[in-house]
């Protein structure tokens, strides 16, 4: 019989790929690879989402110049600038998602690289820097939902409180 000693870390039954470290087994590198192809594939949509997106805030920015140019009969002079100051703001809008898909897009294409560089090389480091290159998107998408979540709040107030202020002028 033999005696275990009790304040022994407990033995992996998995066979270590990357030599005694503990944290790279057939699992771990298997999942990696599964997941590569999906993390790859969302990074390429968001990059011709973002250029779609770009690619439609051209048109809006020159029908936004174009509606203030026209001057359209039976209309206040001033509504052609309402217009325009609206579908310039679209745009704005429009590059502004342009860049932040293309941002997220980045840190997921990053991310896609670095499990290659972890896949192939079997090194704790690359898995540690894959890791960490899935927590920078996954910080990013969390202060994106963040601002949205205030945007929103924000936006829903602004909105309450002018149909407040409009319908208090009007006469009853």
């Amino acid at each position: 019989m033999s005696v275990q000693d009790a304040y022994a870390p407990p033995r992996s039954v998995v066979r270590d790929v990357a030599g005694d470290s503990g944290l790279m087994n057939e699992r771990v590198v298997a999942s990696l690879r599964k997941t590569r192809p999906w993390v790859l594939f969302i990074a390429i949509l968001g990059f011709i989402g973002a250029a779609f997106t770009l690619i439609a805030s051209i048109p809006m920015f020159l029908g936004g110049g174009m509606m203030g140019m026209s001057g359209v009969e039976g209309l206040d002079a001033n509504a052609g600038f309402a217009g325009t100051g609206f579908m310039i703001g679209m745009a704005v809008m429009y590059l502004l998602l342009a860049v932040i898909y293309f941002i997220a897009s980045l840190y997921l294409l990053r991310y896609a690289n670095a499990i290659k560089s972890a896949v192939t090389g079997l090194n704790a480091s690359d898995l540690e820097a894959a890791l960490e290159a899935q927590a920078s998107f996954w910080k990013l998408v969390g202060i994106l939902s963040i601002v949205s979540i205030v945007l929103m709040i924000v936006f829903m107030v602004v909105g309450f409180g002018s149909i407040a202020m409009m319908s208090s002028n009007f006469p009853h």
